[in-house]
């Protein structure tokens, strides 16, 4: 499998206090725009079957195809996007964001973003770890080691059997 599935966007500020990484799957305008087309067409086939159900009424079909609706657009979702931003004397905040189909990446990221933030205080290591898949293939990732925790907090996990030691390194 190659790293080349995901791209690492790297941003921040001109006095250098804050620095944000993002992983964005490759395809990402393109998983999106077919997501879209699937559900239109999903939709549009639901809505003629309910249309020909004519024992209804019109109020039942209505209902229906709303609640089809928002079925579809909560199980139907963006490729996941995940970050992590780095403020120089506060801490890190990792952040992921799934969004709706219906809206642009600017409207997803302040409503569906989910932030996690780690005050610097608690953060012991940042860490670039190793680890072996099926077949002993060696894999690197991003972990957090924090002081409190029994666990290590992984920063990409979503894209972590895809990730090389080169492009942790960029």
């Amino acid at each position: 499998m190659s790293s080349k599935r995901y791209s690492l966007e790297v941003g921040g500020n001109a006095s250098g206090t804050y620095k944000r990484f993002t992983i964005v799957p490759r395809h990402y305008k393109r998983s999106c725009a077919f997501n879209l087309l699937f559900y239109v067409v999903a939709n549009a086939g639901i809505f003629g079957l309910v249309e020909r159900a004519s024992s209804w009424s019109q109020l039942n079909k209505r209902v229906a195809e709303t609640f089809v609706a928002l079925l579809m657009l909560g199980l139907i979702r963006n490729p996941k996007i995940e970050s992590l931003s780095v403020f120089r004397s506060l801490g890190i905040q990792t952040s992921e964001m799934r969004g709706c189909v219906l809206l642009p990446v600017s409207v997803n990221s302040k409503l569906l973003e989910q932030r996690k933030f780690i005050p610097k205080d608690r953060v012991g290591d940042i860490i670039i770890n190793e680890g072996f898949e099926k077949g002993f293939k060696v894999i690197f990732y991003l972990a957090i080691i924090l002081k409190d925790a029994s666990r290590i907090q992984l920063v990409f996990p979503v894209c972590l059997r895809f990730l090389t030691l080169k492009l942790m390194w960029r």
